[in-house]
């Protein structure tokens, strides 16, 4: 129990995670060179290390550094057998995926390291309505259930005799999508109502202020690693601007 509130003081409190989320994303937006994709990278191993996530950080390391090298030599390298189209279009998917790791990161983050009260705390203190409130907790919610979903649906279309081989997918992706999204919307829907009558059942209608277990709040630590970041982000750009 000491282990688990010492590790919950380390982190960082979830409205930062989200404004780090903002900060990568305007930045992106901006620019889309190496340093800004890097730094975005590092400000959510950060994040990950703040909660003890080491097995994630890992991975997603892992990935990261293998697709950031195979971009930098597509595009840098002079490797013959690199310069064909089809190397080409895999060093673009190569670069967005890149991009999209450090949101990745930091939705694991908020995923391990905050439960559904505390990020219902933290979006009371910020003075949202309770309808916004409401919508962001059942999407956080409605991600833990998307992976059993998925499988579920996986595991039917196998017993139905639909072909899953990369054959299938390739010369019938729109049967593919057709047989994957509409049993997800459909189980999405079927969800977002049990989590609606759950909320209703908890009280989430109730017009007086809340108690809360956990201690939400923004520490100095919070404050000093986002200016830190957004000052880094600054520079970055600004380096690249003198180039």
């Amino acid at each position: 129990m000491t282990t688990n509130r010492a590790i919950k003081n380390q982190t960082f409190d979830f409205r930062t995670i989200l404004f780090l989320d903002l900060i990568i994303m305007v930045f992106m937006l901006l620019s889309g060179k190496p340093e800004v994709t890097l730094l975005s990278f590092f400000v959510a191993v950060i994040v990950l290390i703040a909660g003890r996530q080491y097995y994630i950080l890992i991975r997603y390391a892992i990935t990261f550094g293998v697709l950031y090298f195979y971009y930098y030599a597509v595009t840098h390298m002079q490797i013959p057998i690199l310069r064909a189209p089809i190397f080409f279009i895999i060093g673009i998917i190569a670069f967005i995926i890149q991009r999209i790791i450090p949101f990745m990161m930091l939705g694991s983050a908020i995923k391990e390291q905050k439960n559904l009260s505390e990020i219902t705390t933290a979006l009371e203190k910020c003075r949202l309505p309770k309808g916004i409130i409401l919508s962001i907790a059942v999407m956080f919610r409605h991600f833990t259930s998307l992976k059993e979903d998925f499988f579920t649906i996986v595991e039917a279309m196998k017993l139905k005799g639909i072909d899953l081989s990369w054959k299938g997918i390739i010369f019938h992706p729109l049967k593919m999508l057709e047989y994957l999204l509409v049993p997800m919307l459909f189980r999405s829907l079927h969800t977002a109502e049990e989590f609606s009558c759950a909320a209703l059942v908890k009280g989430i209608e109730n017009t007086n202020c809340r108690s809360a277990y956990f201690d939400v709040k923004i520490r100095k630590k919070d404050i000093l690693f986002s200016v830190i970041t957004i000052i880094a982000f600054i520079l970055s750009l600004t380096i690249n601007f003198l180039r």
